[in-house]
């Protein structure tokens, strides 16, 4: 269950499969009401088994009429919902008015106003290909499909590939690190760590694409805080943007700092440390990532919320629960694992959609 909480930090929500040609086009406001704050995030819903889209309040702002949704958890950044009779993603905004529509399976989530979309090309040496370019909110392409590959836009910059080397593009669509990586990882504070040489070591960029931390290490996770998490000889241990150690390698789970705590296992004991390496809050088999005072955990049994001061100010009473993505968290009432999208605000309470 340690790993499960941490699984969904990220907040991707994917039903449906992304990629596709990607032609966006202008289309009339349906089936919505709109919500009361613009720019707000929104929250998955599944009535009946339909999905839609609901604000922080519980208001419904997409209705779950819809056969599949994807969105990224960015605040103000546009949703999509799965039309299958229609074959379309159709993509919303925050406060529920019909932006655009892709063909079904064709366009991506939205990350900072862009999103991936794959198109069929023909070559000039006569095959067809299929490559990856980005759309933006409004449905235009805004960034050519000439890409093997292509991720999500993370702070600015995204990863891409011409053929198994990888770099990093900006949002115009200029190649700002030269194709020159096997594996490449997104941008997390200014930092992303990349492999040079297929089955070498990860070592670390910044955003100018300046190796500053050299690789060596077997796998490497991303910074936050100024921190990041590195696995050598079967231990993990903490560095700072230079790549010297705060921590060293001694830890067989080591989650990402979050408010000053991370999350780790030792010798089969797991406990929150600061960047110290301190015992900070005790007693706890399964803990998730720190937002705004608040993070998942468990004795043992049930999922409650604690502070950073290790008290549960949201008692243990479900089977799952995730980290605070804005003003609610997803948690899980039953232990079926499957979503259900249920959700709490930061008093405990269950936001049933309105």
């Amino acid at each position: 269950m340690v790993k499960h909480i941490a699984a969904f930090v990220g907040l991707l929500v994917i039903i449906v499969g992304l990629v596709g040609t990607g032609h966006g086009k202008a289309v009339a406001a349906g089936e919505s009401i709109k919500g009361e704050l613009a720019g707000e995030q929104l929250y998955i819903v599944k009535a009946n088994g339909k999905y839609g889209f609901m604000n922080s309040q519980g208001e419904i702002v997409i209705k779950p009429i819809y056969d599949g949704a994807g969105y990224s958890g960015q605040s103000g950044s546009p949703v999509y919902v799965v039309d299958r009779t229609e074959l379309q993603q159709i993509y919303f905004s925050t406060t529920g008015d019909r932006l655009f529509d892709c063909p079904l399976n064709t366009c991506g989530v939205m990350y900072d106003g862009l999103a991936q979309y794959t198109a069929k090309i023909q070559t000039n040496d006569g095959p067809v290909v299929t490559r990856h370019g980005y759309i933006n909110s409004k449905g235009k392409v805004v960034i050519q499909p000439i890409y093997h590959r292509a991720f999500n836009f993370v702070e600015g910059l995204a990863r891409v590939n011409q053929g198994k080397a990888g770099g990093y593009i900006n949002t115009e669509g200029e190649l700002v690190i030269p194709y020159r990586y096997s594996q490449t990882t997104d941008f997390s504070d200014g930092m992303a760590a990349v492999m040079l040489s297929v089955g070498g070591k990860y070592g670390y960029i910044n955003t100018k694409g300046e190796l500053v931390v050299p690789p060596r290490f077997a796998h490497a996770e991303p910074f936050s805080e100024g921190v990041a998490a590195v696995y050598v000889n079967g231990k993990y241990g903490y560095i700072d943007k230079t790549g010297e150690y705060i921590l060293p390698p001694q830890f067989s789970l080591a989650r990402p700092f979050s408010e000053g705590l991370a999350f780790v296992e030792r010798n089969g004991v797991t406990f929150y440390i600061n960047t110290k390496g301190e015992k900070v809050i005790q007693n706890i088999k399964a803990g998730g990532q720190f937002s705004g005072g608040l993070a998942p955990a468990s004795k043992g049994g049930k999922y409650g919320y604690i502070n950073t001061s290790g008290i549960f100010v949201i008692k243990p009473q479900f089977e799952w629960a995730d980290s605070f993505s804005g003003d609610l968290a997803e948690i899980y009432l039953n232990n079926n694992h499957l979503r259900n999208y249920q959700y709490i605000n930061r008093s405990g309470e269950i936001m049933h959609p309105q």
